[in-house]
């Protein structure tokens, strides 16, 4: 179970994502990205944190569906973070996913944005089918919550949930999640932004604290 948690963790925020926070980071070798001492709220406020990268989606990044999906989007993120090298390569259905874990691949917190080609009427849906896989992924599978939201300027629909990760060299661990889809507008392409955190962070304590801190970025 070693590296179980982290590998469940990163193949279940497989889908789309795309707006408001951010969770994690590493020493940036992107020309894309730069790095900055300030930060934002969930209101749009600057607030001074910790030094933080800027991730900067760029189109010549990506073939396949990536490409063709493509939105433009940006987000800063916790220096301590790092980048998952697979994501927005081969079939990833990732365009980015940042991360921090501990040193024995334990997650602590993950955030992944993708596409979501769906539009508005059909989010509920969608919320529902990706609630199943879910489900079907992680032991003691509860949606908490459900329903319209916000993220940054953008209306969009969520749901959040709990669950355990079992025989984890730290023990059983809490899974708090919480997923938001975008929809597509005239002038550009819908996304969903995936989040997950476990009981082994020292600064998510509940799943209402997913996509809540003040050290996470909105796009």
């Amino acid at each position: 179970m070693k590296p179980q948690l982290k590998r469940n963790l990163l193949s279940l925020v497989g889908l789309s994502v795309f707006v408001f926070l951010a969770l994690g980071s590493y020493p940036s070798t992107n020309s894309n990205e730069t790095t900055t001492n300030k930060s934002k709220s969930n209101t749009g406020t600057a607030t001074r944190g910790a030094d933080t990268t800027t991730y900067k989606n760029s189109s010549e990044r990506f073939t396949g569906a990536l490409e063709e999906n493509y939105v433009d989007f940006s987000f800063d993120y916790p220096r301590a973070w790092q980048r998952d090298p697979k994501a927005g390569k081969g079939g990833s259905p990732n365009f980015v996913k940042v991360e921090q874990a501990t040193d024995d691949e334990i997650t602590l917190e993950n955030f992944a944005v993708g596409y979501y080609t769906g539009q508005r009427d059909a989010m509920p849906k969608v919320a529902d089918q990706l609630s199943e896989q879910f489900s079907s992924g992680f032991p003691e599978y509860q949606k908490v919550s459900e329903g319209p939201t916000k993220a940054g300027r953008y209306d969009g629909y969520e749901f959040r949930f709990t669950a355990k990760a079992k025989n984890t060299p730290k023990g059983d661990l809490d899974i708090w999640g919480r997923v938001i889809l975008l929809p597509g507008g005239d002038n550009r392409k819908g996304a969903a932004l995936i989040m997950l955190a476990t009981s082994a962070s020292d600064q998510v304590r509940s799943v209402e604290d997913v996509g809540e801190r003040e050290n996470c970025q909105q796009f």
